[in-house]
């Protein structure tokens, strides 16, 4: 057996046998709000099982933030077949998603390495295809996340699916398609189609082809979603649900987010001028990140920019300013980062810094939760200090990666001698 075969295995392994021989360990993990969060929780989702099953509207009670179609396809499981041998199902279609992720990701990972050969005109070598799903099934983060049964891991397989349809497949209908699903399901990736498209646009792609018709496909397919959901219920309650809750923050939880403590401290008054703000501060870097980073293939010009990481980028933005965040978010960048590791990665200032801010962050999170829910001993500005460490770990990885490239461009641009690399000392002005 390979070293592949093996990493696919154990991943598989781990995410099937401990939730199979710990029944309870998908509750318990789902009542954590740094693994789950009220639109992903596996708790929320059985809710809306028992919904279903007793003709029960979905939404009545504010319980059921999942879109309808998610319900409906997984409560085939829940309601046809005996409980054990459903949890024990529901386990192995869990475990599957992660793996297929796995799949994808070294594909790109393939691509990404070509792409950037063919553009630079020497060989970049990449991570081989075991580590870098190592990289994601392995993840402790990712792993809590599967086992915790969080209906992220759909949005996270539709987002890759969308990548992976479009970077080595080449169809653009597919992948715009897989990102209308994944904005279906979690609503924040609606924006991601900008550096989707960017990217398309990158690949030698007639610009009034991509955008037309990859903007129309995707405007189609979510209508479709949105259209079959209201047959389903027969109400467009959902609506406001599954995707109002994410825009005007009606319910107020404790999260990883920024959002929550800000507004409840808010005055009445004031809340729903900054939910614009918020919300208009969650989108307003995609665009910049998918121009500044944009492919520039000038024949006279070596080429500059990245539109692969284009899409990486903004995915951290949004996962930094999502309302409803979870470690499952950060941890999917983490997994995307190492396909740059002979691009961006060398030119890192701050991975060492990065690495012991997110630990402190992940280690005192449910201490402080802790001591301010149970003990009584804290207050939530305990907890919302480890939000801020939270947010500061975006910060460093998004500034570094940024930096990171731009150091790379600059390297590429002047031909500076591999031996003067090490010596280079570059500045913003």
């Amino acid at each position: 057996m390979d070293k592949l075969m093996s990493v696919l295995l154990i991943g598989g392994l781990i995410r099937f046998v401990l939730p199979t021989i710990l029944p309870r360990l998908p509750l318990n993990l789902s009542s954590s709000i740094e693994i789950a969060t009220p639109l992903t929780s596996f708790k929320s989702l059985q809710e809306a099982f028992y919904y279903l099953q007793h003709d029960i509207n979905l939404y009545d009670g504010g319980v059921n933030h999942h879109p309808p179609l998610l319900v409906i396809l997984l409560n085939a499981i829940d309601e046809y077949l005996p409980r054990r041998l459903g949890e024990i199902v529901f386990n192995g279609v869990f475990t599957g998603v992660d793996l297929i992720i796995a799949c994808r990701l070294i594909h790109i990972n393939k691509w990404y390495n070509k792409h950037m050969s063919q553009r630079t005109g020497r060989s970049i070598q990449g991570f081989s295809d075991d580590l870098i799903a190592a990289f994601y099934l392995f993840n402790p983060l990712l792993i809590l996340t599967n086992i915790s049964h969080s209906t992220l891991c759909f949005t996270l397989m539709a987002i890759t699916e969308s990548l992976y349809q479009l970077v080595i497949r080449r169809n653009l209908p597919r992948s715009v398609i897989s990102m209308a699903i994944a904005s279906y399901l979690s609503f924040r990736p609606i924006f991601l189609i900008i550096p989707l498209l960017g990217l398309a646009h990158s690949l030698d792609r007639d610009w009034k082809t991509v955008y037309a018709h990859g903007i129309g496909l995707f405007t189609s397919a979510c209508g479709i979603l949105v259209l079959t959901s209201f047959m389903m219920t027969a109400s467009f309650q959902f609506l406001d649900l599954c995707y109002g809750i994410v825009i005007k923050f009606n319910k107020i939880t404790p999260n990883l987010g920024l959002w929550w403590y800000i507004f409840t401290e808010m005055f009445d008054f004031f809340t729903p001028f900054y939910v614009g703000v918020f919300n208009l501060f969650s989108i307003i870097f995609v665009i910049p990140f998918t121009l500044r980073l944009f492919e520039f293939n000038h024949k006279s010009a070596k080429p500059t920019g990245d539109a692969f990481l284009a899409v990486v980028t903004s995915y951290i933005w949004l996962s930094f300013t999502k309302s409803y965040p979870a470690v499952g978010d950060l941890a999917f960048a983490l997994s995307l980062i190492p396909i740059f590791k002979d691009t961006v990665i060398p030119h890192c200032k701050y991975p060492f810094l990065t690495a012991l801010v997110l630990l402190v962050g992940l280690l005192l999170s449910p201490i402080f939760y802790y001591c301010w829910i149970v003990l009584g001993t804290g207050n939530s500005n305990f907890f919302y200090s480890i939000n801020l460490v939270w947010g500061i770990v975006h910060g460093l990885i998004l500034t570094d990666l940024v930096w990171g490239k731009l150091i790379f461009d600059y390297i590429e641009l002047n031909d500076v001698p591999a031996e003067q690399i090490p010596k280079l000392r570059l500045t913003q002005i």
